[in-house]
């Protein structure tokens, strides 16, 4: 199973980062990466997106507040160099906080907690509609 994954970060040091770690990454599939957010915003909202890798501090538009525009479902990954975000980042509803400097370990472990998430709530539902 791949996830299609969208990075939004106004650094191009970390979006070159994002973008090697997920192709590292044998379940997932890059579907962009955007230093504009609004641009990104705009992937997300037009495409099959599965999990988007989001920064927060971003001159235009910080991340909390453009993860609310999202007109769709998707899994967030909040990704900065302030571990304080870190409490807010899932009180926004993201799936996983990462500090940076990402790496290949921080990646792995968000992406295993999604799949055993997908996992688990496909069994919930063959339970239900078996009994």
């Amino acid at each position: 199973m791949k996830l299609n994954v969208i990075v939004i970060d106004d650094s191009a040091v970390q979006l070159a980062i994002s973008t090697k770690l997920i192709a590292q990454n044998e379940h997932l599939n890059l579907v962009g990466t955007y230093s504009n957010p609004f641009l990104g915003l705009n992937a997300v909202n037009d495409n099959e997106i599965d999990i988007v890798l989001l920064d927060v501090e971003m001159p235009e538009i910080d991340g909390f507040s453009l993860q609310k525009l999202f007109n769709k479902s998707v899994s967030v990954i909040i990704n900065s160099t302030r571990p304080s975000f870190e409490d807010q980042a899932y009180d926004n509803g993201a799936i996983d906080f990462m500090a940076k400097p990402l790496n290949a370990t921080k990646i792995n472990i968000a992406v295993a907690k999604l799949l055993k998430s997908k996992v688990d709530l496909l069994e919930e539902m063959i339970t239900s509609i078996a009994s």
